[in-house]
Formats: structure tokens, C-alpha cells, sequence
């Protein structure tokens, strides 16, 4: 049987009410706003999922941070600031360059680098104030300060599933739009490192030290140059297509095995090929309102899997700090090679038209 049903509420009475009413087989959901009330949903009727408590300490971003260092697991040097003054001492106390984040925001959104306290003070309102594109804010107070981790970032899809985690994905991330950190693309599988197979290790042991268990999640690390260093640990499929680029890279289905741990089954994590896969995000190159984007002969890209926008014309088109996710289209391709996929991207994002008016001087 199939059915669906609109829900206007995150109420967790309502929720519940629906799902006792359909008596589903188990709960999945990759809505960074849900995944916590789904784990406490879940328990209280009795489905398949993570300990809520593990989702929660994985959603506030301070929270994980503590529980890992306690752990001795991913040492990184932190406070949280609920003002101006503390965000200050904070970062005199860690050292410069420190970074500012959200509490509990996804998509690096409101993510910044400051060298000293003059750039802090401009980054402190942009992390405490920032919101989604739909308007949703942190759901903890305050700003989250770290130590600067250097070094190329990488994300890794798990599944554990009976206490074991499994990495799946492994991505390199490309980074844009300095000193904020938006994710411009990813490539997978990663480029080998001397430090890439510990770096996983690190997660899987993450895993075992947060209480994660039947679930897939998607966690970001770095290489650095003291060694690797956890970012975040989502408690939900990766964004950004990466499970789509790992089926296309290796055949395995990451959201196949999420239904599956979901609804108390083993999962399937078979493979069948190994090629490359990239996925490259279009921004304009100002703030703009849009008026058109498209690509010039789609058909002579070779290993173009996907070309896919989505911004209607009219929209403002706002680049950070003004507005975060600012992507106005998306390129996936394949290839046999890393450098092959690369240059294919390339070619992609050479031959993509972009018209609009521009909304002033940045």
C-alpha cells in the first residue's frame, strides 16, 4: 500500500497521532530540522532508530565537540559565545584563526574565518543571525568558536547497523567563497592521502563514542596538519546528491540501506563498478536577480549525468555574507579517471550562461 500525508506541523503530538494512525514499519527522514524528533519518535512508539540522546549531541554542535574531547577523540579547541565580549575572550584564549558557526545550522551556513578581533566582531553577527533559506535559525543560542583547522576537507556516508559503522562515501570537498566555506562541489571517490584511512577510522570510532547506532550519517573531517580532525557529524543522508554520487562511483545505495536500517532489515551495501563522479554548483559571479541560466550544447559534454536549475527568474541571488546555498544550478558528471572527471566538470561550468541584472557593487 501507498499513501501520503501533509503535515503543516513539527507539533510531536501530531506526529505521533498520524504514525499510530498508519502503523508504518519504521521512520526515516533527512530533514536537518526533524531528525531529532523522529529519533524520540520513533522510541515512543516503538519503531527502529539511534538513541535520541546520541542525535542530540550530534545537532548541537558544542555538545559533540565536548563529548569527543572527553574522549580524546578529535581534540579541538572550542567556547561558545553568547556575546560580543565573550566571543572575544573566547577566541584570545584559542588563538587566532578561530572560526564562528551556528550552533545548529547546516550547509556551513553563516561559517566564517576571522584573523583578528576586528574581522570577529563583523563574523559574530553574521553567525548569530544566520538562517536557511527558509527562514530556519539555530535551534541552540549562541556562536560556536574553534580553532582553524587547515587542510583539505573530505565527508564520509556511514551506516551502522548493529553496533558496526560502515563507511560508504568517502568525498573531497570543494570549498568556496573565502573566509566562509560554502560547499561548491564534491568528487568521489576522494584522492588518496597518507592520512585518509586514519582520518575514517576516527569517524567510525566517533561513532562508538557519541552511542550512534542504526542509522546512516554523513561526517565531514579534515586532514590536518595535526592530524585529522572532525567537523560535524550529521545524523542524516549527506546532502548536496553525494549518496547519488556514490551510487554512480560504486553502485552502492546509501538510501536504500537508510530504509532498510529504518525499518529493522540489514542493509545491502553491494557494489558493482568504480568510476569517478563530481558534482559542481553554478553561482553567478555577483549578486544578482536572475533572469535565465542554461548550459550551451549539453549534448557535446561527455560523462554529463546531470544538469539540473532550479532558481525561478526574478529571484534575488544573494552570495556570502548576503545569502548562503546561492546555487542556481547543479552539474553531476562521470569518468574513468579523477582527472578526466575534473576536466569534464570543467568543461561544464565553462559552457553554463548565466543573465541577470546585478543588484550593486559588492
Amino acid at each position: 500500500m501507498t499513501e501520503s500525508h501533509v503535515v503543516g506541523s513539527y507539533d510531536p503530538e501530531v506526529l505521533e497521532a498520524l504514525v499510530r494512525k498508519v502503523a508504518p514499519d519504521g521512520l526515516l527522514t533527512y530533514d536537518e530540522l526533524l531528525v531529532e524528533p523522529v529519533a524520540r519518535l520513533a522510541a515512543s512508539v516503538g519503531l527502529p532508530y539511534t538513541d535520541a540522546e546520541a542525535v542530540r549531541h550530534c545537532k548541537d554542535k558544542s555538545a559533540l565537540r565536548a563529548l569527543l574531547s572527553e574522549a580524546g577523540v578529535s581534540p579541538v579547541r572550542f567556547a561558545v559565545a553568547l556575546t560580543e565580549q565573550e566571543a572575544i575572550r573566547a577566541a584570545d584564549e584559542i588563538g587566532y584563526p578561530v572560526v564562528l558557526k551556528p550552533r545548529a545550522l547546516g550547509g556551513s551556513i553563516g561559517v566564517v574565518r576571522v584573523q583578528d578581533e576586528k574581522e570577529l566582531l563583523t563574523a559574530f553577527t553574521v553567525a548569530a543571525d544566520a538562517q536557511a533559506p527558509d527562514g530556519t535559525a539555530s535551534a541552540h543560542s549562541g556562536v560556536l568558536i574553534e580553532e582553524y583547522l587547515d587542510g583539505p576537507e573530505y565527508s564520509v556516508d556511514c551506516v551502522t547497523w548493529e553496533g558496526r559503522t560502515t563507511p560508504l562515501v568517502v568525498a573531497e570537498k570543494e570549498i568556496g567563497f573565502p573566509p566562509y566555506f560554502e560547499e561548491t562541489g564534491h568528487i568521489v571517490p576522494a584522492a588518496e592521502h597518507p592520512d585518509l584511512a586514519a582520518a575514517i577510522d576516527m569517524v567510525v570510532q566517533a561513532h562508538a563514542v557519541v552511542g550512534l547506532d542504526r542509522l546512516v550519517s554523513h561526517s565531514e573531517f579534515k586532514l590536518t596538519s595535526r592530524g585529522p580532525r572532525i567537523v560535524e557529524i550529521n545524523v542524516r543522508l549527506g546532502g548536496d546528491l553525494i549518496p547519488y554520487l556514490g551510487h554512480l562511483s560504486s553502485g552502492v545505495d546509501v538510501a536504500g540501506a537508510a530504509a532498510s536500517v529504518a525499518v529493522g532489515l540489514e542493509p545491502d551495501l553491494s557494489t558493482d563498478r568504480s568510476v569517478h563522479a563530481a558534482i559542481g554548483m553554478i553561482y553567478p559571479e555577483q549578486d544578482i536577480r536572475l533572469e535565465s541560466v542554461a548550459l550551451r550544447g549539453e549534448a557535446e559534454h561527455p560523462g554529463l549525468e546531470q544538469f539540473t536549475t532550479f532558481v525561478p527568474a526574478g529571484t534575488e541571488v544573494k552570495l556570502p555574507p548576503e545569502g548562503f546555498l546561492s546555487r542556481i544550478a547543479i552539474a553531476i558528471v562521470t569518468a574513468e579517471s579523477r582527472p578526466d572527471c575534473q576536466a569534464r566538470l570543467a568543461a561544464v561550468r565553462a559552457d553554463v550562461v548565466v543573465e541577470g541584472t546585478p543588484l550593486g557593487a559588492r
